[in-house]
């Protein structure tokens, strides 16, 4: 599976975990069922990669590993400095 492939999938709130890479979905989704982006952030994350727009792919990315981060069995909340979103 190529990486635009399966950030359509995610986009299309189709969370697959790319096996051949070991790869998780941008926002861990795929391994971690308890997040669920909203569809238009991933359609923001998708056009930012499509348009090569690094500063908000990073920014995104940062706000899916903080929200992954939350979602572990120990409940605290982390932020993670520099996230502007």
């Amino acid at each position: 599976m190529t990486y635009i492939e399966q950030l359509n999938l995610w986009v299309d709130n189709k969370s697959v975990h790319d096996d051949e890479q070991d790869q998780c979905c941008p926002d861990f989704s795929c391994c971690n069922k308890e997040i669920n982006t909203p569809p238009e952030i991933k359609e923001l994350f998708r056009d930012a990669y499509l348009r090569n727009n690094e500063e908000l792919q990073y920014q995104l990315l940062l706000k899916f590993l903080g929200a992954a981060i939350s979602t572990l069995p120990n409940g605290k909340k982390v932020y993670i400095a520099g996230e502007k979103l």
